[in-house]
């Protein structure tokens, strides 16, 4: 398995920040990532500097982005759809 590369899903440990950046500086549009525990991949549609957005199923974009205070990367998508049940008292 080469450094790029990670185990399952079920098998996944945080990485660090710098790994994550690392990561993210070598790819290009077109590439497929997966993240955390999702198995589906997605495309990568554009990259920035602190930035890459992705397409997943049903052309669905997420952009995975930088703080720049922490250095810890976050997953920002459109919310398209939600159910709530409210709890029993």
């Amino acid at each position: 398995m080469s450094e790029n590369e990670t185990d399952p899903a079920t098998d996944r440990e945080r990485l660090p920040p710098k790994t994550i950046t690392d990561r993210f500086d070598s790819l290009s549009v077109g590439d497929e990532i997966s993240f955390n525990d999702r198995d589906t991949p997605y495309e990568v549609v554009e990259t920035d500097r602190y930035s890459v957005t992705v397409a997943g199923p049903n052309d669905n974009r997420v952009t995975l982005s930088q703080n720049l205070q922490t250095g810890g990367w976050v997953v920002h998508e459109e919310l398209w759809w939600i159910d709530a049940e409210r709890g029993v008292d």
